[in-house]
């Protein structure tokens, strides 16, 4: 009872082991938190064993070989109890008329001792009884030498394999083969079947399924597989199988007594038990992590004023006269060269609280910010690429595609512009232009509506910015800061260079958000550096009408702190771990802060989250390129072909013209030198 263990298994015969619990109960070992376990010597006879003995044995797990219930157990159990009953004349507990395992062995023995008889008698041995000894020596046994046909019958034995009273009876390796214990629980006055073992199955609910047959011994646990088990002390919590010695002091955890905050701890004193009942998100994140502990651990909580300075309690860690401290106590490097820290079950980081100002003054270039720099590009590519295509389609066929170049240009790309506001008209012909303008029309109203929504939302909702992005903003400004009562901050600030007399000390809740909301000017200040566990509680609380901005610094967030060298650091932390990574954690969060609280951030999200970029459009315009480009291979011969045939036509209209010219001013000319002669004036009208 003074060790640690707090599994036993229990290997004795039913005598003693029944004088064994009796001592057991009598120590005060047979309640809740201990696991005894028998095997089958004493798992044999629990149904026979008397009352006082079972009152002793309650919760105890046991093994004992299975036998199966039958017609010919069933007759044997009534002929068995008959003549119990007519010996003893119910001068013994009646529980002990039952046969047990080790009846129905003897039973089968003695038909496999009487069969090796007769079949040694039938190979020619006739008198197999035990010979008088003409003179004494050391073979004799009560006086009598051994039986020349021993070997005989003990080979015969060996060899015997039928179906006994017990099930099969035969010998393995010389020893009586069990193929089937069955896993029973002390429960009232018997026991009750769990379920079975076997070693080629491993643990069994049925014997009949095979849905329940273990498959992977490594993954599968006996609680997933047999029935409930009541341990000793009526409970159904399965033990952790260690605790620390009866002889062993309770750890003295020392909580710090918080005036604010109380959230993390929170004291009150009970009146009931003239002592405090601590609560709080930190207590229930310990409490939880020691609830997972592969053993108890006894503790008491003592609260300690620390008057806001958390270093003082880590001092009493120190010195010994706490064996640890469990609050929001954050680790730093100063602090853990005298003490151990568990793993931090917090976010890290300090920041700084911020009063958030609305920022709802639009610029006359907002209609450009729902798209971003990429994506404008492209949109404006695909414009003038789509009018491009369209035009060489549409300009061999359409003549509303031709005429000068000037107003084939201002067409094709008035065509695609319009197509941005659907107002283009039926001007095109082929349905190579037609597939084209369908397909870049449905890019275009993607587009539309998602940037008239983003548009919509920049112009309608509240965009609240910080009042301060930088720390350097507030030292050029000279602005007054402050930090929470007792915290390390204070050191931290003064890294920073922050004037002393502009560092404010400000203890509560009501006192950050009045501070913020007076400002520096009003006597107020203009933001107050904590950390992101304290600074998330008073976002939960307060709402957004203030904001985190940050982090400033780094720390590991919040631990609980033991002497160094606790071995129960190393178990704490990986129970911690595994709080935190579930659900576990999330609800123990949700109890004391609600939903989810927000993170620190450097600025307003909202600018940036409504933004639409060229990635989430990026299929849209694979695939409107695509089609372009099948469309401009397809056509292109065409195009060439009419342009070189137009531009054929044209040569021959020009020297033809120049041929019609020459032969018709010879006839002039001709008969121009018949004529009179004319006079220089008439000459100069006539070339005018």
């Amino acid at each position: 009872m003074t060790m640690q263990t707090r599994v036993f298994i229990v290997h004795m015969l039913p005598g003693p082991a029944s004088h064994f619990f009796a001592r057991a109960s009598a120590a005060g070992m047979m309640t809740e938190g201990y696991v005894w376990i028998v095997t089958d010597n004493v798992g044999i006879v629990l149904d026979v064993l008397p009352q006082h003995t079972i009152e002793n044995m309650q919760g105890v797990v046991g093994f004992r070989p299975y036998v199966a219930n039958s017609a010919r157990i069933i007759d044997f159990m009534s002929r068995f109890d008959a003549r119990f009953r007519a010996k003893y004349h119910q001068a013994h507990d009646v529980r002990m008329a039952r046969p047990t395992v080790f009846q129905f062995w003897a039973y089968d023995v003695a038909w496999t001792v009487a069969t090796a008889v007769e079949k040694v008698k039938r190979v020619g041995f006739s008198n197999i009884g035990f010979q008088t000894p003409q003179d004494v020596g050391k073979n004799l046994v009560n006086g009598l030498l051994a039986s020349p046909v021993g070997p005989g019958i003990l080979s015969s034995i060996l060899e015997a394999d039928f179906d006994g009273l017990a099930g099969r009876f035969r010998f393995v390796d010389r020893h009586l083969h069990v193929p089937i214990y069955e896993v029973v629980n002390v429960i009232g006055e018997k026991a009750r079947g769990l379920g079975f073992w076997s070693p080629g199955s491993g643990l069994l609910r049925l014997l009949n399924s095979s849905t329940t047959q273990v498959q992977d011994k490594s993954i599968v646990t006996a609680g997933k597989i047999l029935k409930p088990v009541i341990w000793p002390g009526d409970s159904t919590t399965v033990p952790k199988g260690w605790d620390f010695p009866v002889n062993a002091k309770i750890l003295r955890i020392g909580v710090p007594v918080r005036h604010e905050f109380k959230f993390f701890v929170n004291v009150e004193a009970n009146h009931n038990t003239n002592g405090s009942r601590v609560s709080g998100y930190s207590i229930d994140i310990f409490e939880a992590a020691v609830n997972k502990l592969p053993y108890a651990l006894r503790y008491e909580y003592i609260p300690y004023d620390c008057a806001n300075s958390y270093d003082q309690l880590i001092s009493q860690v120190y010195y010994k006269k706490f064996d640890a401290a469990v609050g929001d106590v954050t680790i730093i490097a100063n602090r853990s060269r005298y003490v151990d820290f568990t793993m931090p079950y917090t976010e890290s980081g300090v920041s700084m609280l911020v009063l958030a100002k609305n920022d709802d003054e639009t610029t006359m270039w907002i209609f450009l910010e729902p798209l971003t720099k990429d994506l404008w590009i492209a949109t404006v590519f695909f414009i003038f690429f789509t009018g491009l295509v369209v035009w060489m389609i549409e300009n061999p066929k359409n003549k509303k595609f031709q005429g000068s170049k000037w107003k084939q240009f201002s067409t094709a790309f008035y065509f695609a512009f319009s197509t941005l506001t659907f107002s283009h008209d039926q001007i095109i012909k082929k349905l190579h232009s037609k597939v084209v303008v369908v397909i870049w029309c449905f890019v275009v109203l993607v587009l539309v509506q998602s940037y008239t929504a983003s548009l919509s939302s920049l112009l309608t909702a509240q965009r609240l910015q910080p009042s301060v992005t930088d720390p350097r903003q507030l030292l050029r400004n000279g602005d007054y800061v402050g930090y929470q009562n007792g915290s390390f901050v204070q050191a931290m600030l003064r890294r920073l260079r922050f004037d002393e007399r502009k560092i404010k000390v400000i203890s509560t809740l009501e006192e950050y958000a009045k501070a913020l909301k007076a400002g520096s000017k009003n006597g107020g200040v203009s933001a107050i550096f904590d950390e992101n566990p304290y600074l998330n509680s008073f976002i939960a609380q307060y709402g957004k009408e203030f904001q985190i901005v940050g982090p400033i610094d780094r720390t590991d967030g919040f631990g609980f702190v033991f002497p160094r060298g606790s071995p129960l650091v190393p178990d704490l932390s990986k129970a911690i771990l595994n709080i935190t990574e579930g659900c576990e954690g999330f609800q123990i969060q949700k109890k004391w802060f609600g939903d989810a609280t927000p993170s620190p951030d450097y600025g307003s999200p909202d600018a940036n989250s409504v933004r639409l970029s060229l990635r989430s459009f990026k299929g849209l315009f694979i695939v409107n390129g695509f089609a372009l480009c099948v469309m401009l291979v397809i056509n292109l011969p065409e195009f060439v072909r009419a342009n070189c045939t137009e531009l054929r036509n044209l040569s021959l209209q020009r020297a033809q013209s120049s041929g019609e010219i020459a032969s018709d001013s010879e006839p002039q000319q001709l008969q121009n030198n018949n004529a009179a002669p004319v006079e220089p004036l008439q000459i100069e009208r006539e070339t005018n």
